[in-house]
């Protein structure tokens, strides 16, 4: 991860990284469907026909750890892409998507837009490049659990989602999102208490500290000097 903070509202999501032209193409090839909190859009294992643009809402994507516990990897919002990885390699889902709250997605036929591929380039570079940025975030994830134990994939955890949801705070930076410990626990594949123990030792710290149910990091850098944060791009920093 990076030294420097990433403003999440100064990054463009994919499908606005195309042109205005682009994107009125993809739309008018998929299919604009409504989908209820906590719908399964797709389960791990298994082959997957559509890829989806979020247009709103939020669809959360997770595996299974060996001990059959949920370990959650991205959370996408507007304008994100899901189920790209079954792209260009016919690979059956490598994840589970949810639906975390009522959304509004396009559902494109791998198809269809295999198609359009062949005879857009800026599409099919898009998604290549896509397909690697979301590569390489899944990585550092399992990097940082696998280097720096449950400790340190709990600060990875809490920087990546102050870089998608911090807000200027008094005390420092506020997750503008309300996050419980087991919510945060299925961030690192752990369980409620072993993270509700590591916040209250980051509270003891003066790290962090909670208000109104909302988590309020007020030395970002202590986090960071744990994880030597000086090698993954901003862009891959976050919780998407």
């Amino acid at each position: 991860m990076s030294n420097r903070l990433f403003n999440y509202k100064n990054y463009t999501p994919f499908f606005k990284q195309l042109s205005k032209e682009n994107q009125n193409l993809l739309i008018s090839l998929g299919e604009e469907i409504i989908v209820p909190s906590g719908k399964t859009l797709f389960y791990e294992g298994e082959a997957v026909k559509e890829i989806y643009i979020v247009k709103h809402g939020q669809v959360q994507l997770s595996k299974k750890t060996m001990e059959n516990k949920k370990f959650v990897l991205h959370i996408k919002r507007e304008n994100d892409i899901v189920g790209e990885f079954s792209l260009f390699n016919d690979m059956r889902a490598s994840m589970t998507g949810e639906v975390l709250s009522d959304s509004t997605l396009i559902r494109l036929n791998l198809d269809v837009l295999e198609g359009v591929f062949i005879q857009n380039g800026e599409i099919a570079t898009a998604f290549i490049k896509l397909f690697a940025r979301n590569t390489q975030s899944t990585q550092a994830k399992f990097s940082d659990l696998l280097l720096y134990g449950k400790t340190g994939a709990f600060y990875s955890v809490l920087i990546r989602f102050v870089h998608s949801y911090g807000v200027e705070h008094p005390n420092g930076i506020k997750i503008d999102k309300k996050l419980t410990n087991q919510d945060l626990a299925y961030f690192i594949g752990s369980s409620r208490e072993t993270v509700n123990r590591m916040f209250n030792e980051l509270k003891k710290e003066g790290v962090a500290e909670l208000e109104q149910g909302y988590i309020i990091i007020k030395k970002l850098e202590e986090l960071k000097k744990h994880l030597h944060c000086d090698k993954c791009p901003l862009e891959i920093c976050t919780i998407s």
